[in-house]
């Protein structure tokens, strides 16, 4: 009796299996890109982008920071509250980031290999979108460049690949972005639209406009808070 009911209980687990496999299969969703977390957890983490995520001092912007632009201090800026969000729950994981501006403006002859430091992190996040022309980012493809970014820094199925939109108004670019990440049903950010409201914005706070543009201290809280709602389930 006993061999019976362990021959049933098998065979209800391989029914489960087979029928999680198929849901799979019939959602085109691959096991590796619907997972929350592998057995080992994350240990590193990178987040690449613009002048958001850091600048380095420039006098003739009025820019004193070697953080994000225009955030009043390092700990202000997103990236330095997502560090904080991430060590309350795992001080050992290791973050790291850069501003990677030049692969916006220059994506059709960016050098890769420049980024392998940065290479095989178990959480990638790209926070690319402000820098890139509007005019050129459909005729110059940008998104398969962009495509070849991730693959290059992440190309395991296991690594959690982040995408945001960006914090300027610039509804082509971001629209890009955002499609990339559902065909490819990865974690996605929205962002775009923080910027229309002042309070996010660093408007008065400097003369120079293009800094002004960046996010206040409360828009970089936002713009960390709408990042860590979607990828604290993986810590």
């Amino acid at each position: 009796m006993k061999k019976l009911n362990i021959i049933g209980a098998l065979a209800v687990v391989l029914l489960f299996a087979t029928f999680v496999a198929f849901k799979s299969k019939e959602n085109n969703i691959s096991p590796a890109k619907n997972f929350i977390n592998n057995t080992a957890g994350i240990k590193t983490v990178v987040v690449l982008g613009n002048s958001i995520v850091q600048h380095t001092p420039n006098k003739n912007y009025g820019w004193n920071g070697n953080w994000g632009m225009a955030a009043s201090a390092e700990d202000k800026d997103f990236v330095h509250l997502l560090m904080k969000d991430i060590k309350a729950k795992n001080p050992k994981v290791v973050v790291r980031y850069a501003n990677i501006t030049n692969f916006e403006r220059n994506y059709t002859t960016y050098d890769l290999a420049q980024l392998d430091e940065f290479k095989n992190a178990d959480m990638l996040i790209l926070k690319l979108s402000e820098n890139v022309p509007t005019p050129t980012a459909v005729s110059d493809n940008f998104i398969s460049h962009y495509d070849k970014l991730v693959k290059y820094l992440a190309p395991k199925d296991k690594q959690i690949k982040v995408v945001m939109d960006g914090f300027f108004n610039k509804p082509l670019v971001n629209g890009l972005v955002k499609s990339y990440a559902e065909q490819n049903k990865y974690p996605f950010v929205q962002i775009s639209d923080l910027s229309s409201n002042p309070e996010a914005t660093a408007k008065g706070l400097f003369e120079n406009k293009g800094v002004a543009d960046h996010p206040s201290d409360y828009g970089m809280s936002q713009i960390e808070k709408r990042l860590w709602d979607v990828i604290s389930k993986f810590f």
